[in-house]
């Protein structure tokens, strides 16, 4: 049973989370952290949050740096009230050269702003009580790929400061967001099958959910005609789907940049089988690996069940975010050569995957290609 007591304006939750296998393991690298949460991110924090920091007793040093750390929005709302004022360095001015943070070694962790303090835990206590860890978070990828395991859930207690949730889910919903979950992980766990074949049958369950809501998976025929794969003619649709993602978020920009210079002035069918080979070499695991990070997003996000998404949307976007991070591993690996250069890119395309409107988006840019049903998506999704 959840204790509740108040804090801040949020609920201080302790109770019994469901978490992946890996979770207790997490520990922030701090300064060995390659690419640093602090550095570049959009952080927001709440009115009550900004006003708790300028309040807070410290030294004149320190009280001088969270001033200048924190700016009000021009057009504030209670929920996103102030941003942090990145240096030249685009890093956060309160971020030490150690990788550590000065509010925290003066003040303490209740200081924290939320945002600071979590990330990249995300805890949810609406559908189910849950906590896992972000992609966008090398250290959370550095625990799911440390072994070829499937991932397990299991229980502990933990504590959150959270909203509460606005609205009052009724428990029927609650159990089928249960069903529904074991039902995609027992799909997408299914080793036997290639992962590409997976995510197909997991679209054919969705379809299958949306006429019957209480569908058992040995109701389900999983059979479909493999159409032909088209190595240029689907390299020729990503590049004109990310086309529409360029200058809209740097970091994927860069990637996508570097990812498609593989190709000027060569043949998009040899490139690609030389830098998918070199890619297999480097990580013979990549469908582990791909199962792992899916598997993760999809708990973080509880999907299929976002709000104001519908479920069909949000398979096409999981579609299109496994389509962007194949195509973004093989071509640039073939410049790379360590696991370490492998969750490199995937954390920081996840930096704009899980922390934008980017499935939104991506789910709305395939559906405008006619990509957005079984077999146009069967067609690309094993290149």
């Amino acid at each position: 049973m959840a204790i509740k007591t108040r804090s801040h304006g949020k609920e201080k939750i302790k109770s019994i989370f469901t978490v992946p296998d890996y979770y207790k393991d997490f520990v922030c690298k701090g300064g060995d952290c390659r690419d640093s949460c602090c550095v570049e991110w959009k952080v927001t924090i709440p009115m009550n949050q900004y006003f708790l920091l300028h309040g807070l007793n410290c030294k004149k040093s320190v009280k001088d740096k969270i001033d200048r750390t924190f700016r009000p929005f021009m057009n504030p709302t209670p929920e996103r009230y102030a941003e942090i004022v990145h240096n030249h360095n685009g890093d956060c001015p309160l971020h030490k050269s150690n990788g550590y943070c000065l509010l925290h070694e003066s003040c303490g962790e209740e200081a924290l702003p939320w945002v600071c303090r979590y990330y990249p835990r995300g805890p949810r206590i609406d559908l189910a009580y849950e906590a896992s860890c972000a992609n966008s978070c090398e250290k959370t990828l550095e625990l799911l790929f440390s072994n070829d395991d499937l991932i397990k859930f299991e229980k502990l207690d933990l504590v959150f400061l959270m909203d509460k949730p606005k609205d009052i889910i009724q428990e029927e919903r609650k159990l089928l967001y249960e069903k529904v979950r074991n039902n995609i992980f027992a799909i997408l766990l299914n080793r036997p099958f290639l992962l590409s074949k997976r995510i197909i049958h997991l679209g054919i369950y969705l379809k299958a959910l949306e006429i019957n809501p209480n569908i058992e998976l040995s109701d389900i025929d999983f059979s479909f005609e493999e159409p032909k794969k088209d190595i240029n003619e689907s390299y020729q649709i990503l590049w004109e789907i990310f086309d529409d993602l360029y200058g809209r978020y740097p970091r994927l920009t860069e990637q996508l940049e570097g990812a498609k210079s593989l190709y000027i002035n060569k043949d998009v069918n040899s490139t690609y089988l030389l830098a998918r080979e070199s890619f297999e070499l480097i990580l013979p695991n990549h469908e582990i690996l791909f199962e792992k990070l899916l598997i993760n997003d999809i708990f973080f996000k509880q999907f299929p069940f976002q709000k104001n998404f519908s479920v069909w949307d949000q398979y096409i976007a999981l579609c299109g975010t496994y389509l962007l991070l194949r195509y973004l591993a093989i071509n640039l690996m073939f410049f790379k050569r360590t696991k370490d250069d492998f969750i490199d890119i995937i954390s920081k395309s996840f930096t704009v995957i899980t922390h934008s409107e980017f499935d939104k988006l991506i789910s709305s840019l395939y559906k405008r290609k006619n990509i957005n049903n079984i077999n146009t998506l069967a067609k690309i999704i094993g290149i």
